[in-house]
């Protein structure tokens, strides 16, 4: 049902399924199930995979478009992390929300895939 859509937008930033699946925390044989219409993706993951491709998934309901909000931090595998430790410094605002104008946040999660990608490329390299 949303397999060819999954795989459109993922071939539309060039990623790989196994690039793809490390950004958004899950395991390659999974997105590909997805991508096969072997398993549907919940809401959450729909929008977890089209955000790690760099989109904002939007509700249409004729001429109104909703935009749906980004995945909450703690989607992508590198954030569990051990605890904080007393001493730690506190941590930082964040400088984008649900409420920040799409062209930021679409700016800046096209920013976080470029960066993964490189990221990605440094590690495949070693």
């Amino acid at each position: 049902m949303y397999g060819d859509f999954i795989r459109r937008v993922r071939h539309s930033r060039g990623i790989s399924q196994a690039q793809l699946a490390r950004i958004i925390g899950t395991s390659q044989p999974t997105l590909s199930d997805y991508e096969r219409d072997r398993k549907l993706p919940s809401a959450d993951t729909l929008n977890r995979i089209v955000a790690g491709c760099g989109y904002l998934l939007t509700a249409v309901a004729g001429s109104r478009h909703i935009g749906c909000p980004l995945p909450r931090a703690g989607w992508f595998a590198d954030e569990d992390l051990p605890p904080r430790l007393p001493g730690d410094p506190p941590d930082e605002p964040p400088l984008l929300s649900a409420d920040s104008p799409e062209n930021d946040r679409l700016r800046d999660i096209e920013a976080i895939i470029h960066a993964g990608a490189a990221l990605i490329g440094l590690r495949s390299q070693q």
